[in-house]
């Protein structure tokens, strides 16, 4: 039986141009990364190694992003059960699903009962659904990925969101709270809903895989990056271009109304 991941709709772009388009359109250095998601061993590429020690996803994705190495994760190398269960690859264990590690632990909310509302309100995978996680450059993968991720600034995210409704209209709702950046809100999300997310970023992602604060999460289903790679290389310089030419009026016009003033950018 052929594999899920290769009964796929097929693409115009392949997996390399989508990842040069978004970095040279985006101003992005560091890899693009893809996740493929697998729910059978039958789906999984037989020339895939598996990890030969525990990771947490955060850590994979940062070091694929900054280093360019690739995962094949099941359930038992997946360290932080925050991350395997926000995957669907492991039962959610009690302490999350009670909301106490969301008080006790990581001291996010006032009460017990105040954490079990943040685990009821994100979306989840049904439990063991998903067998093996695959992360790897978007450049690299020997499989397509369901989502595609980077770490960015809010003007790289904001240029994916003007490029998602550049066609569609309508406007993007970004889901996140503090917590559970790359599992839930950047991979889970997007993966779940087939919308764009963008995450804040999260204290153990800053902890435990070096995610800076100034940078946030976006993560894009797969399905819909091939449209949003069409519109960022056709666009994105004339968008620069008329931001940078709205900037110089408005310095204009305020350096008319007072005179020489401080050296300012408007975002």
């Amino acid at each position: 039986m052929l594999s899920i991941h290769i009964l796929r709709e097929v693409f115009a772009m392949n997996l390399e141009e989508m990842s040069d388009i978004m970095k040279a359109a985006l101003g992005i250095e560091d890899n693009i990364v893809g996740v493929a998601l697998f729910k059978r061993e039958e789906d999984i590429p037989k020339d895939l190694e598996s990890l030969e020690r525990p990771f947490m996803y955060c850590q994979m994705i940062q070091t694929t992003r900054l280093h360019g190495d690739s995962f094949l994760a099941h359930a038992d190398y997946h360290e932080c059960k925050l991350g395997g269960s926000s995957l669907g690859l492991v039962n959610c264990p009690e302490e999350i699903s009670s909301g106490s590690i969301y008080f006790d632990k990581l001291m996010k909310c006032n009460s017990e009962a105040t954490g079990a509302s943040i685990y009821e309100n994100m979306l989840h995978h049904q439990e063991g659904s998903i067998v093996a996680t695959y992360v790897a450059p978007l450049d690299k993968m020997v499989v397509d990925p369901d989502v595609v991720i980077f770490v960015g600034t809010p003007i790289q995210a904001r240029r994916i969101t003007q490029a998602v409704i550049y066609k569609s209209g309508g406007k993007s709702t970004f889901s996140t709270a503090g917590v559970q950046s790359f599992c839930m809100d950047a991979t889970a999300s997007p993966y779940l809903k087939g919308e764009l997310n963008v995450s804040l970023g999260c204290d153990g992602s800053s902890w435990y895989s070096s995610l800076d604060d100034d940078s946030v999460v976006v993560g894009i289903p797969f399905k819909m990056v091939e449209d949003i790679c069409t519109v960022l290389r056709d666009h994105y310089k004339d968008w620069e271009t008329f931001m940078k030419g709205w900037q110089d009026a408005v310095k204009r016009e305020a350096s008319e109304k007072s005179g020489p003033s401080p050296e300012f950018r408007v975002i």
